[in-house]
């Protein structure tokens, strides 16, 4: 097959033609022409009209052919539309001004999706910027043609971009678990930002927004999103106990230094994980812990008996389970466990919106986890806009264009 028939077929030719093949400085060059009196397509309102005139020639880069680079040329017409008057033509292997082609901006941003940049960048003898540009180029076309109509439950959580509490907040959809927004920081100017972006008539029909207890957060969702229920995450609820656990153990394994020094030593995790997923050891060291009155013993079984405050189906019911649990809590004569409880007390009715809509930041926690293994392979992003475009294009699930052109 020759040359310009591969290029007729990758770039799906309809009313253009190869007008030569030729070889310059180590690459293929591709001139391009519009078939004689064939009508062009409008780049506004894709009607087919008369050729006006022609512009400058432009350039852009193709696919490699067996590891060749390759060049398309061709000099644009301008065609006179009864609608739009007289317009640039809509170039089918062209996305707006972008000298890259459509086929190898797809072929550069799927492989960006498994591969980090500058790898990419290598395989395809292309420069760190092209693939960028690409990524761009498809990120921008993935998010123009979803509407994100759909969206009703989002999670809201921040993660750590680089060292030095240096932060990015994530929106997320809870229901097809994609990420739909990524911005630098996590304060109210930031959050305020993807609802300016979100617009008020999709964010008047959001039904759950869940986040954690961070102020910026709540207040925003409050005043922006006033028709959703807003559902504090019950995992950095949990978060909070543990923290409030090991207080209690360090505190307690600090005053028993003196006399019994090595009685909590590695017992960390012991009263941290679950029963069940307690190995056969530390099950044996807890029941020989058992024999002493350890405040550590008490704060461990106030924890187990919060756990069972999500099995409720009733909010009424979970109300008083919470009721009876912050007395316990607040009686317990442990510092770190009467904050918690009264930090539950402030925020209840956030608490208990859990079982009016259940949902939660679990998958929310499993798409940070994949965000920060985007940014590891990578081996970290200098700028928050490259983060944040490779955020979108790895886990928004954004749809390329189509293209004839096959690689994998």
């Amino acid at each position: 097959m020759l040359v310009a028939s591969l290029v007729r077929r990758t770039l799906e030719l309809k009313s253009h033609r190869v007008l030569r093949v030729a070889t310059e400085d180590g690459r293929l060059v591709v001139d391009l022409a519009r078939i004689k009196r064939r009508k062009l397509e409008c780049s506004g309102c894709l009607a087919r009209c008369s050729g006006y005139d022609q512009l400058s020639q432009r350039r852009w880069r193709h696919v490699p052919l067996w590891g060749i680079p390759v060049q398309l040329r061709y000099r644009p017409w301008r065609v006179d539309c009864d609608a739009c008057g007289v317009k640039v033509e809509a170039i089918p292997w062209s996305a707006g001004k972008s000298p890259i082609a459509v086929p190898l901006m797809v072929v550069l941003a799927t492989w960006s999706r498994m591969l980090a940049w500058d790898t990419v960048a290598k395989l395809f003898g292309v420069s760190w910027q092209t693939v960028v540009d690409a990524v761009d180029a498809a990120v921008a076309y993935g998010r123009t043609v979803e509407s994100y109509a759909g969206v009703t439950h989002i999670g809201i959580d921040e993660l750590s971009r680089k060292k030095g509490h240096v932060y990015h907040t994530n929106v997320y959809d809870l229901t097809t678990k994609r990420l739909i927004w990524s911005g630098e920081g996590r304060g109210t100017d930031t959050i305020e930002a993807f609802f300016t972006w979100f617009g008020e008539e999709r964010s008047a029909k959001l039904q759950g927004v869940c986040c954690d207890m961070w102020a910026p957060y709540v207040d925003t969702v409050k005043l922006r999103a006033r028709n959703a229920v807003l559902v504090f995450d019950k995992f950095h609820i949990v978060a909070h106990l543990m923290r409030a656990i090991d207080q209690v153990r360090r505190a307690e394994a600090k005053a028993l230094k003196a006399t019994y020094p090595d009685l909590l030593t590695g017992t960390r995790y012991i009263f941290l994980k679950n029963p069940w997923n307690l190995t056969t050891n530390q099950r044996i060291r807890l029941a020989e812990l058992e024999r002493f009155n350890l405040k550590t013993l008490r704060a461990y079984l106030l924890k187990e008996l919060f756990a069972k405050l999500w099995d409720y189906t009733s909010k009424a019911w979970a109300r008083r389970f919470l009721d009876r649990w912050f007395w316990w809590a607040t009686h317990s004569r442990l510092k770190p466990l009467r904050d918690f409880a009264w930090m539950l007390r402030r925020h209840q009715e956030g608490i208990l919106a859990y079982f009016d809509v259940r949902i939660d930041n679990g998958a929310t926690e499993a798409m940070n986890n994949n965000a920060k293994a985007v940014s590891h392979r990578a081996r970290g992003f200098r700028t928050a806009k490259a983060f944040t475009l490779a955020q979108l294009h790895c886990l928004g699930k954004l749809q390329l264009p189509e293209t004839a052109h096959r690689f994998a």
